[in-house]
């Protein structure tokens, strides 16, 4: 299949290199790292370790468009590279999101219908330099197919034939809201306390208030019709932390650096949607406000 994976960073390039083993891959991402993959091939350190030699570009412009564009931009870039997209893919192109977050899907649908497939992968990536990826680990890659079972059977087949663990599912909204509640609960919490995952679950206190996050943002699924469990939430936000022990989480990475953060289509995401429903969101909306306020503090400082 041809595939182009459209914000080409850590995750998209590692996820890149990994389907090129069985499908036409081409990364579209940032000059500085698309300019070392022309160079010199994508090097996979950790599980693969190897160099992957494939087509790497800044935009689709002049390109023959792909089967299956994966997108794997922050969420705060959604709406501007479905803009950056239109009049680059046909009508059959679909278009699958590994984002995180809520609200991405819904963007997706309103431009590509039922070719918009929403997804979740697990897939552990850090991006070590231009040309570099390390990779921690295939995980687990869920591809909705709600609206178009077949298309996404196309898909997991492509995944799957590289190697990847790939499965379709009809709700994959449950997914979805499951991925943004674990990185709600966690994500913040980590980049506030300058502390890697693992420790998160050290303390007592931590623990508390990330299930304290955790039902907040169970409340606001239930209202919205998305009906998930406290345990089996709990239960993915420690695992996920001993899973992840010694990363220390975009989020984090993103405040230490003075960048700009996902904190509004996470933590964000359930205020706003809090609000609709009528469910009060006291923990998300504090966190949403201290993020916001260390982000631009770094930025000032560094600025």
């Amino acid at each position: 299949m041809r595939i182009f994976i459209f914000g080409a960073g850590s995750l998209g390039s590692a996820l890149g290199g990994v389907l090129a083993d069985r499908n036409e891959v081409v990364l579209i991402g940032r000059r500085e790292h698309v300019r070392a993959v022309q160079r010199n091939g994508l090097k996979i350190l950790g599980d693969l370790n190897r160099t992957v030699h494939l087509e790497a570009y800044e935009s689709l412009r002049g390109l023959d468009p792909p089967q299956l564009l994966v997108i794997t931009t922050k969420a705060y870039d959604t709406r501007a590279s479905i803009r950056s997209l239109r009049g680059s893919v046909h009508d059959e192109t679909m278009v699958l999101t590994l984002q995180n977050g809520l609200g991405n899907l819904e963007q997706l649908r309103v431009w590509k219908a039922e070719k918009a497939f929403g997804g979740t992968t697990t897939m552990g990536a850090a991006l070590v330099g231009p040309g570099t990826v390390r990779l921690s680990g295939l995980g687990r890659t869920i591809v909705g197919s709600d609206l178009d079972p077949r298309g996404a059977r196309r898909i997991v087949s492509a995944f799957s034939s590289s190697g990847l663990h790939a499965t379709s599912r009809k709700d994959v909204l449950d997914e979805i809201w499951t991925k943004a509640i674990v990185n709600a609960s966690m994500n913040p919490v980590a980049a506030v306390l300058r502390v890697p995952n693992g420790r998160l679950i050290g303390s007592p206190v931590v623990s508390r208030l990330m299930k304290e996050i955790c039902g907040e943002c169970l409340l606001v699924a239930g209202a919205s019709g998305v009906k998930l469990t406290s345990e089996r939430l709990n239960r993915r936000i420690a695992a996920v932390c001993r899973d992840t022990a010694e990363n220390r989480g975009s989020m984090l990475q993103d405040v230490e650096r003075g960048r700009k953060t996902e904190i509004e289509q996470i933590n964000g995401e359930f205020s706003a949607r809090g609000n609709v429903v009528d469910v009060p969101t006291p923990l998300n909306d504090a966190l949403v406000s201290i993020i916001r306020s260390l982000a631009n503090a770094t930025a000032s400082e560094k600025g």
